[in-house]
């Protein structure tokens, strides 16, 4: 079967590898000038497979008022006469219960861990290196509230096979000596052993490379979408600005911009841009030798090799893919505050992405009302660590197979 992937990002990419591994003949469609360099490209790096708490939950419900109008919160709306964001913003807050946000664990979860096992595979049979780190996250607390919180999601995500470990401080600091040194107090914490990192890029860059040695895969680069072509319940083609592309099936995996080329065909799917920023700096001596989440500033570390990648905050802001200096000092003054023997200053490198959300956390994985379009897309903040599993399920999708996992949650007809 011919496969066209729309989207060079780690989503498109690893199911194009999945689907060639499977005898699949496979083109990929990307508009920039090779994979990964919009939302994988410097993203936090951490493969947090039970991270399963999303972002609607009842605890972040009070604060949104409180941060909407703060350059320096975690989370920042940008008020705007979009009726996309408004409609995903109801649907978010809508899924802030108690009852809501477990259901979405639950799902995140087993996405989370199906990955794990199917990353795995990825990494035995592909024998890609990407700076892998599989120490565990440790999640970091400074609030007493917090950390109580965190110590029920933990209980809560142990019923469905995420261990997890309670550490005090001295706890912590066994696990990462850096902290002992950290200019925050620190209450305790959460170790997730099951946890790794790792640098999305560099795998994305040689995964994509195998694609094309292994299974003659076809990436189609600097390749800008028009739009889909459809006829009879089908898609024909995908028209872009180098012509006319045809597959016996499509996916799309266009990340925030999928909602954008699904609306022309009456699909529409509550996929909307979060905004995250990220900077880089070189490790040196005081460096965390794992990776780490900073709870309360909603800021991940993680050490790729010789270097640092700090990342996090949320900013609704539409398309606006600009680094705004405002957002990125906050994220500056965290790393000064937690790690101040690093003595860092000025980050050699600074990114931003948009993150692909839903407004209950889990992606959007399956079947359109169009027999031969697909969906992978949705994946929020965490595209890099449920790609193997993603890219697992929707080849078994497209190949009629039984998947390995339910599908609960996953697909567009939960909105």
């Amino acid at each position: 079967m011919k496969i066209v992937i729309l989207g060079g990002g780690v989503i498109g990419v690893s199911a194009a590898y999945f689907l060639g591994a499977r005898g699949h003949e496979v083109e990929v469609i990307e508009r920039k000038d090779t994979s990964a360099r919009e939302t994988s490209f410097a993203n936090g790096g951490q493969l947090s497979f039970c991270h399963a708490e999303p972002w609607a939950n009842p605890a972040v419900f009070p604060k949104i008022v409180k941060w909407m109008f703060k350059d320096d919160a975690p989370l920042v709306l940008r008020p705007r006469a979009d009726m996309e964001m408004i409609k995903w913003g109801l649907k978010f807050i809508a899924n802030c219960s108690k009852s809501r946000a477990q259901a979405n664990s639950v799902t995140l979860l087993r996405l989370g861990l199906y990955s794990k096992k199917k990353m795995e595979w990825f990494r035995q049979f592909s024998g890609v290196k990407f700076d892998n780190l599989r120490e565990g996250i440790l999640h970091i607390y400074s609030d007493e509230q917090e950390f109580e919180n965190a110590i029920a999601q933990a209980k809560f995500q142990d019923r469905f096979g995420a261990p997890a470990e309670i550490a005090d401080y001295n706890k912590c600091v066994h696990y990462e000596p850096m902290l002992e040194h950290a200019g925050n107090p620190i209450k305790g914490g959460i170790y997730q052993p099951l946890d790794e990192s790792g640098d999305p890029f560099t795998f994305t860059q040689a995964l994509a490379k195998l694609c094309q040695s292994e299974y003659k895969a076809v990436f189609h680069y600097n390749t800008d979408i028009k739009f889909l072509d459809t006829e009879g319940g089908r898609i024909n083609s995908v028209v872009t600005d180098k012509g006319v592309f045809k597959g016996d099936a499509y996916i799309m995996s266009l990340g925030s911009y999928s909602p954008l080329y699904l609306r022309p065909l009456g699909i529409h799917v509550p996929v909307y841009p979060m905004k995250g920023y990220s900077i880089t700096f070189p490790a040196n001596h005081y460096t965390p030798k794992m990776s780490l989440t900073d709870t309360e500033h909603k800021i991940v570390y993680s050490r790729l090799g010789d270097r640092l990648r700090i990342a996090g905050t949320a900013e609704f802001s539409g398309y606006n893919t600009k680094i705004r200096p405002e957002r990125v000092a906050p994220i500056a003054r965290a790393v000064r505050a937690l790690l101040p023997k690093c003595e860092y200053d000025k980050p050699e490198s600074e990114w931003a992405c948009l993150r692909p959300s839903t407004p209950d956390g889990p992606p959007i994985i399956g079947k359109t009302k169009y027999n031969n379009l697909y969906m992978n897309t949705g994946h929020g903040t965490l595209g890099w660590t449920q790609a193997a599993g993603s890219a697992t399920l929707i080849t078994d999708i497209i190949e009629g197979r039984p998947t390995e996992i339910s599908l609960d949650g996953m697909g567009v007809d939960r909105f």
